[in-house]
């Protein structure tokens, strides 16, 4: 039998809600607030407007693609690297926001992937100040679920990408829908 001692020497935990509750509010906010953490330091003086010939006919001779993999709060490029395609294009994985913005900053046409599965409000809030302040990046979001259909209604948002890709990778069409982008 039981006496009432053997219930005082059960391991007990306790949960303080209030705590929680406060950590959850904390992380939503950070995620409301991820458009005011951007500090794109860019004027609109400093970025022209399309490429210029001559920057064309560079990227045409360099033949490699610079792609930004932006891997907020998530891994999925670091570990699906392998699967993307390798020939023409120069990807670079970046995991925070400083990371992004620094390679932003350089003045010449270039792709930035976003996994909308891992953050979809941080990827919109994303595509819309990049299509703002640097016209010679494209964007591409890729997604689980994303039809045809969901692409083109996402597209005339000011959310909206360039491009949208359908996982899982498929090395072939992934790199066509990349040099699309990249070319439209």
């Amino acid at each position: 039998m039981t006496g009432p001692d053997d219930e005082e020497d059960k391991p007990t935990v306790v949960l303080d809600l209030n705590a929680l509750k406060k950590q959850k509010l904390k992380q939503e906010e950070e995620l409301a607030n991820i458009a005011q953490e951007l500090e794109f330091a860019v004027s609109s003086s400093e970025v022209p407007l399309a490429p210029s010939d001559e920057m064309i006919d560079e990227i045409k001779e360099a033949k490699r693609i610079r792609v930004i993999l932006f891997d907020f709060q998530s891994n999925y490029f670091e570990s699906s690297l392998k699967d993307f395609p390798k020939k023409g294009f120069d990807f670079q994985i970046v995991n925070t926001l400083p990371e992004l913005n620094k390679l932003l900053g350089f003045k010449e046409p270039q792709i930035v992937v976003f996994n909308y599965d891992a953050n979809p409000k941080a990827v919109g809030q994303l595509c819309a100040q990049i299509k703002l302040k640097f016209p010679l990046t494209k964007t591409v979001i890729i997604a689980k679920n994303i039809s045809p259909e969901k692409a083109k209604m996402h597209a005339k948002t000011a959310y909206g990408a360039n491009g949208y890709y359908q996982l899982p990778i498929d090395t072939e069409k992934f790199g066509r829908e990349l040099t699309r982008v990249f070319n439209s």
